[in-house]
């Protein structure tokens, strides 16, 4: 029987930080979009048949190299069903606080209409990740390249600290050739499944919206083993957000592991006995000393990074003649060797 909890998440202090999803249901077969793994370390995310991008991890284990297949204008399966404007004005109407709460029940629930294999068995996160700046400390920086992701306060929700640059955003109108993703660069870089035409009427309707300021966030699938937030949704309003300059929001969907663990008891009252002496000489402040005691007997779990694979790949072989046809066919073999190899690009070894 399939049983389907979600609730809030929310930080000490009482803010939205995300949507946990537990899913309880018997074990079924792969889903359709899925992230296959071989020999070697070599990788395939597939959607039904179709493979969308290879990738491999480094000898070294300092990143990922991503070969992206030929982009398709749709995916051959809906993954979620189209925005329409009643649903944008609705959701505009609500305040910012809630905003973002709302997208994440209507993302989770449209997967589960479309794709109801996507969430196998076990804890689901969607994670909010909203616009911050490079600029104080990168003045010279300018455009995609100042953009800056973040979630809340980490040390406050336990949330895995998941952050994305501008600068690891690929371009989603031409595939490119391979692409090297550092480990821990902000989170890895944003891959779009599908490409994204640059005179669509929708392209356009979307840049309206993004100045309006009633842009939709963005939802990613964070995959840990390409080291990488693959778009699930919005694809056109990530490309309206970086034509009008105007950094949009993200909500990523992950399967972090939970780690629980239990408070000692008597550090627990060495802290407090601590505390009550510091009030007692009136040095310490009440939001400190409501901070110091929360933490001291916070026992939430900690949300850890991870994501499942399945096996998959028929052969090495196999992988690598796909790998080398691709990126053949695109006259760009300048890094096939280092791909095979599992090398590091020249300037990180």
């Amino acid at each position: 029987m399939e049983q389907i909890f979600w609730r809030d998440i929310e930080d000490l202090a009482g803010h939205w930080n995300g949507l946990g999803v537990d899913v309880k249901r018997p074990a079924s077969g792969k889903p359709s979009l899925r992230l296959l793994s071989g020999n070697n370390e070599r990788m395939q995310l597939v959607l039904g048949d179709q493979t969308l991008l290879w990738g491999t991890m480094s000898r070294c284990l300092y990143g990922v190299w991503l070969v992206r297949n030929h982009l398709p204008e749709q995916l051959p399966q809906t993954l979620v069903g189209p925005i329409d404007s009643p649903q944008v004005e609705q959701q505009a109407r609500l305040d910012p606080a809630l905003r973002l709460k709302a997208w994440s029940r209507f993302f989770v629930e449209q997967l589960m209409q479309h794709q109801p294999d996507f969430f196998y068995p076990g804890y689901w996160l969607v994670r909010a990740l909203r616009p911050a700046s490079q600029k104080p400390l990168r003045p010279l920086l300018e455009g995609i390249d100042v953009w800056y992701f973040k979630g809340g306060e980490d040390a406050q929700s336990h949330m895995p600290q998941w952050a994305i640059y501008g600068r690891n955003i690929l371009d989603n109108q031409e595939p490119g050739g391979a692409r090297w993703v550092e480990l821990g660069e902000g989170g890895g870089a944003v891959v779009g499944l599908h490409a994204v035409d640059p005179h669509s009427g929708r392209l356009k309707w979307w840049r309206k919206k993004a100045r309006e300021g009633s842009l939709p966030p963005i939802l990613l699938w964070y995959v840990s083993g390409l080291n990488c937030h693959l778009i699930l949704d919005g694809h056109y309003r990530l490309q309206a957000a970086i034509d009008e300059n105007l950094p949009p929001e993200f909500l990523v969907l992950g399967s972090p592991r939970l780690y629980r663990y239990r408070p000692n008891p008597q550090e627990q009252q060495k802290v407090l006995g601590a505390l009550q002496m510091q009030v007692q000489r009136n040095n310490l402040d009440t939001g400190r000393f409501n901070q110091l005691l929360i933490s001291t007997f916070d026992d939430r779990p900690y949300h850890g990074f991870g994501s499942q694979s399945w096996a998959g790949i028929a052969s090495e072989q196999e992988w690598i003649d796909q790998v080398s046809g691709i990126l053949k066919e695109r006259g760009d073999l300048s890094d096939l060797e280092e791909i095979l190899e599992r090398e590091a690009p020249e300037e990180y070894r």
